[in-house]
């Protein structure tokens, strides 16, 4: 059967030549399938929610001096930012309580990366020696701790570092399982919640007194909750919600 006789007969034989009405089955099939799943990849990106504006500059090391706390988390208060201090973590899923713990109320000098968002910053400390080094010891002092207030708020219990910018989304249900992982080890937890203006406000936690989470108050994360506690703008810029693990109830 030669190659014209072939093109004529729709029958198809794998070892010759494709049949041309085949090929223009295939080949509408194939554009038709491909305008399909831009189509379905367009509607699921105007579907999804906006996972927010967080910022992780890994590629770009900097360096603050100020005065680093270990209360309520580790945090850097800068020189030229006393309102706004920088909560400070190691690489990974980790907390850096036990290394900076010997730095408390000191000035020192902190190099690694920034996480940003909305005005929450946070410190991702570089893994090497001389990450932190003290300037100088200041002495015992309290941190500043502006009034209490009672407040009722609804919104979601997240990990600081991954909402901040190390993951996107940093919340949700599909981010629960490594923001169960990341409190567990011993990253700042948050609550998020969502302003009458539409704006989204942060609560630093503090649950029982302790900034360990109980499995009871792990169980709730990336779920909507209710907490009732007092608030305190410890650094100005910073709020911290204290509350009691009994006073967090399921919000749905």
């Amino acid at each position: 059967m030669d190659e014209q006789s072939n093109n004529r007969d729709p029958f198809y034989v794998g070892y010759l030549p494709m049949p041309v009405e085949h090929r223009r089955f295939v080949r509408t099939l194939v554009v038709l399938l491909a305008l399909w799943i831009l189509g379905v990849a367009m509607v699921i990106a105007m579907v999804m929610r906006n996972p927010g504006d967080a910022v992780w500059n890994t590629g770009n090391e900097q360096s603050w001096t100020g005065t680093f706390t270990m209360h309520p988390y580790p945090m850097l208060i800068p020189d030229n930012d006393l309102q706004n201090p920088l909560l400070v973590v190691s690489i990974g899923k980790h907390g850096a309580h036990d290394r900076l713990a010997p730095f408390d109320r000191s000035v020192v000098k902190v190099r690694g990366w920034e996480l940003h968002r909305d005005g929450r910053r946070l410190i991702e400390l570089a893994d090497d020696g001389d990450a932190i080094t003290m300037i100088s010891a200041v002495g015992e002092r309290s941190p500043p701790r502006g009034v209490s207030r009672a407040v009722v708020v609804e919104g979601e219990i997240v990990d600081g570092k991954c909402y901040l910018g190390a993951m996107k989304p940093g919340d949700g249900q599909g981010h629960r399982s490594c923001a169960v992982l990341c409190l567990r080890g011993h990253l700042p937890p948050m609550i998020a919640t969502t302003q009458p203006d539409g704006t989204t406000g942060y609560h630093l936690l503090v649950i029982d007194g302790t900034t360990e989470l109980s499995d009871e108050v792990l169980a709730m994360v990336a779920r909507p909750v209710r907490i009732a506690g007092m608030v305190a703008h410890d650094y100005e810029g910073l709020s911290v919600l204290y509350a009691k693990s009994e006073d967090i109830t399921p919000s749905e």
